[in-house]
């Protein structure tokens, strides 16, 4: 009997955890049936592809610690990838999946040297990478070099098929993150993120681990690279291959909550939706304004907006299970009666 009520229990807790974004997912896919307008549907789809890549980078860098600020090598290459197979006839789909593969193919290429470094080394050296793929970039006359690349697809331009596509590929993202925080493969990240040493001594293979997920994170990033420049039709290496997109997605993460699941959601939400507006008002030093805030994060919150969240979901919880420490509580007697009657559940 009590088995099958702790089921119960343990279902009404899942419910409860899945309901919001069932929810929001719902309200998400019906949204343009109401009459969206093409700006809104425009935004919400650049905000989708940022959650994608928050959530891939958050793979790496918020289960596994390793903070790799040169995303923008693996979104970049998605992209070209993603261009030159449709421009060549192949399908969308197809080509977004070619995009993930290579990006996924020159992350081991990346990680294979890189992951022999450890802290700020490995920063370091990801930057000097992610630059030196931006100048190839612009000097290769098969993507445009520095002119560019067009995308030309045959059909009309459906804007709702962007909105839904960059929708399905954030749900994707989002299961990818779920299935490894729970699985043996995250826990192993996460207890190499805790302590590389004692890691390796439980057996976890750090190099091996670090290398598996870099090469997931990456398809991820360069999928909505692809899908990014499906939809722009035009893309540049100054664009894709900037060091700001890699700050973009490193930041992202950070404001929601690194090493959580819906952390990287909301700071990829709060960041599509802002970062036009911070680009369109003050565009010599958004980069600045990103610095700032990312500083004012790091000092004054770590855990981001899920941090905040817990806190003010504790404090209402004590509020409510202890009201004699709220102003508006108990009063003195009832506050005595309930010391009393504890002191009596010791005896």
């Amino acid at each position: 009997m009590s088995s099958a009520a702790e089921s119960s229990g343990f279902a009404r807790v899942r419910f409860r955890g899945a309901a919001p974004p069932v929810l929001l997912l719902s309200i998400l896919i019906v949204l343009p049936l109401f009459g969206l307008g093409p700006n809104w549907t425009r935004l919400l789809f650049v905000t989708f592809v940022w959650i994608t890549t928050s959530l891939a980078w958050n793979v790496l860098g918020g289960f596994a610690g390793q903070v790799s600020f040169g995303f923008a090598v693996f979104y970049g290459l998605g992209a070209y990838t993603a261009a030159l197979s449709i421009n060549a006839g192949i399908n969308p789909y197809l080509a977004f999946l070619l995009a993930g593969i290579t990006a996924s193919t020159a992350s081991l290429l990346v990680g294979l040297p890189t992951f022999r470094l450890r802290g700020p080394y490995f920063a370091i050296a990801t930057i000097g990478v992610s630059e030196a793929v931006r100048v190839v970039m612009t000097n290769l006359a098969v993507t445009g070099g520095a002119s560019g690349y067009r995308i030309v697809e045959h059909g009309a331009f459906r804007q709702i098929d962007h909105y839904y596509t960059a929708l399905g590929l954030a749900g994707v993202a989002l299961l990818v993150s779920l299935y490894i925080r729970g699985s043996k493969f995250g826990l192993g990240l996460i207890a190499i993120r805790e302590d590389e040493e004692a890691a390796a001594d439980a057996g976890v293979n750090p190099f091996t681990y670090k290398l598996s997920a870099h090469a997931v994170a990456a398809a991820l990033t360069g999928i909505a690279g692809g899908v990014f420049a499906r939809y722009a039709a035009y893309i540049h290496p100054h664009g894709v291959f900037a060091f700001h997109t890699s700050v973009a997605i490193l930041l992202m993460p950070i404001i929601g909550g690194i090493g959580t699941i819906w952390g990287p959601v909301l700071g990829g939400a709060v960041y599509g939706l802002v970062q036009e507006e911070l680009i369109a008002n003050f565009p010599q030093i958004h980069l600045l304004l990103y610095g700032v805030f990312l500083i004012l994060i790091i000092l004054f919150e770590p855990g981001g907006i899920v941090g905040l969240l817990r806190k003010l979901f504790r404090w209402i919880e004590k509020a409510r299970r202890d009201p004699g420490d709220h102003p508006t509580g108990a009063s003195r007697d009832q506050v005595l009666w309930r010391a009393g009657r504890a002191q009596r559940r010791e005896l």
